[in-house]
């Protein structure tokens, strides 16, 4: 949907501490203490803060081509920063990495769990531990095993069986309904599988579309299969729409079922579809929204004038890639729901 959330973690967790280790650095949260005065006649701008775990003062200073105006507005005093300490020659220096953002994250990550459960009440809980849960697997089992030479898509759609089977099962409980689900889950998954292999051979994709992969291949382990990335990418984008497709189409069948249990197979895969198809036109619309929101820089290149053709554009590969995964993830939306609805319109009338 985005850049890849697998891609975001691995240079997050990964790429930051090794490029710490290489430049012999380490990371430190500061707050400043100076105002920063926007003068154009100096060359450099000079930032007075203190580090917050040794509560001393240190000295910033950041070359003027490297900050906007709007940058500069932001560097005021008690906003929070990240800063590299390095040493060099036995002198000790610093320099501005970025904004300190983690608690205004934490805080609104507190409120999303207190409407999540106020909303949906214990059921929330259950569902914000299966989004704890994916999140673990991510990034303890899926990220590690892709970092160490394994084949990307594998591991991606294995760890993607792995997040579908506990989730599911965790946020809507063990029963019936959530087993056929699940069932409907897996099945769309190998669906998704075949149609990203097709799909990213058919279209020519290397899987160096994006300046992250180039980065994990170069920088991080050059063994590291970007194509297998990119397919592992697209398998785990389309687990996140399947999961609300299979288990709210498999919940329709049921009701209908329950509402009148003398219908038979036909008759509940009609009604069933009936509302599926309602279901599709929405999420259609909502996930190309998703993919638009998330690749909006490059919805925008594709507006602006260009001394290219549009067709040379939409050629170029980091186009390409996500054209290519917003149709496999929309595709996979629309199987499910007939796939989801004939296993369990099977089930209640076998």
């Amino acid at each position: 949907m985005k850049r890849a959330i697998l891609i975001s973690i691995l240079l997050v967790l990964f790429a930051q501490p090794a490029l710490a280790q290489d430049i012999d650095a380490t990371f430190h949260r500061a707050t400043i203490t100076n105002a920063v005065e926007d003068s154009t006649d100096t060359e450099l701008i000079t930032i007075q803060a203190e580090l917050a775990d040794e509560k001393r003062g240190i000295e910033l200073t950041i070359p003027r081509p490297a900050l906007t105006s709007e940058d500069v507005a932001e560097l005021q005093p008690g906003k929070q920063i990240i800063v590299i300490r390095s040493g060099l020659d036995g002198v000790e220096r610093f320099t501005l990495h970025d904004i300190y953002r983690l608690d205004a994250i934490f805080w609104l990550f507190i409120g999303f769990v207190i409407i999540t459960i106020t909303i949906i009440g214990r059921q929330g809980i259950f569902s914000l531990v299966g989004l704890g849960i994916t999140l673990i697997i991510l990034v303890g089992l899926v990220a590690p095993l892709i970092l160490k030479g394994y084949n990307p898509l594998l591991v991606s759609f294995l760890g993607a069986l792995v997040i579908a089977g506990i989730s599911i099962l965790v946020a809507h409980g063990i029963k019936k309904r959530t087993l056929l689900a699940l069932l409907s889950t897996v099945l769309t998954l190998g669906v998704s599988l075949i149609l990203a292999l097709g799909a990213v051979s058919f279209a020519n994709l290397l899987g160096l579309g994006s300046e992250e992969a180039a980065f994990l291949k170069i920088q991080i382990n050059p063994l590291i299969d970007v194509r297998g990335i990119l397919l592992g990418a697209i398998i785990i984008g389309a687990l996140g729409v399947l999961d609300d497709v299979t288990t709210a189409q498999t919940a329709t069948v049921e009701e209908i079922h329950k509402a009148n249990t003398k219908l038979g197979f036909h008759s509940l895969i009609s009604r069933g579809m009936s509302v599926g198809r309602e279901h599709i036109i929405s999420l259609v619309n909502t996930l190309v929204l998703a993919y638009v929101g998330a690749a909006f820089p490059i919805f925008l290149l594709l507006t602006t004038a260009s001394p290219e053709p549009l067709w040379v554009t939409l050629n170029a590969e980091f186009v390409s890639e996500e054209l290519v995964r917003m149709l496999v993830g929309s595709l996979s939306l629309v199987l499910a729901v007939p796939i989801s609805t004939i296993i369990a319109a099977w089930q209640y009338t076998k």
